[in-house]
């Protein structure tokens, strides 16, 4: 934070994310609209994704009433306290999401004898793992890489391998093929636990997200 302002452009950010999500998830380019963009993703629980990155209270409004589909989903950048009185009774609020940041650092990856890292790149995207050494899946994560930003996505560390500092070194192996990549800025949406660890390694909250969907 600067001056109690956030270092962070929320709406370069947020598209950068949306962007970036399409890349590691597979599914089709984001179609811009007047309050950020749309994914369409064909799945029957998750049809189709709004991304409201210029909150505005009537055009929220006007989006949801205009949609009815089971699977649809909103993902606004604005809190729940913003966001659940302009949505009506077919919305369900889900639980608070972080847009963060985080200038890209070089990170020296501090190797473990019990686990091995493995890391592998396809086009935009790179995904990085661990494994015991009976070859366990311990902890995971992609990054996509798009116009100066890496889009980091689906950090996970299981449950049996909590508390080891696994997920960190996931991270600092993403960011540093992101910096050998050119990437500057490094991006997430992130869950109320995975907020906290990522403050805690010096990344920024940019924006509340309030995520709702037609059941």
């Amino acid at each position: 934070m600067e001056n109690g302002q956030c270092a962070f452009n929320q709406i370069a950010t947020a598209e950068a994310w949306a962007r970036g999500w399409t890349l590691t998830r597979g599914k089709a380019r984001p179609v811009n609209q007047t309050y950020g963009c749309k994914i369409d993703l064909g799945a029957p629980d998750h049809l189709e994704r709004h991304v409201v990155i210029n909150f505005d209270t009537q055009a929220l409004r006007e989006l949801s009433s205009s949609l009815t589909v089971p699977g649809t989903w909103l993902k606004v950048c604005a809190s729940p306290e913003m966001v659940a009185p302009v949505l009506r009774d077919i919305w369900t609020i889900q639980p608070p999401e972080y847009l963060m940041a985080a200038a890209l650092r070089k990170d020296a990856i501090i190797a473990r004898d019990d686990y091995q890292l493995s890391i592998r790149t396809s086009s935009a995207v790179t995904d990085a793992e661990l494994r015991s050494k009976d070859g366990q899946l311990a902890a995971r994560g992609r990054v996509a890489q798009s116009n100066g930003f890496a889009i980091f996505d689906q950090i996970v560390t299981e449950p049996e391998h909590q508390r080891k500092g696994l997920g960190r070194i996931v991270m600092g192996a993403l960011s540093n093929v992101s910096i050998a990549s050119e990437s500057k800025i490094g991006v997430l949406v992130a869950t109320e636990d995975g907020c906290a660890l990522y403050k805690a390694i010096g990344w920024t909250i940019v924006s509340l997200v309030t995520a709702a969907v037609i059941a």
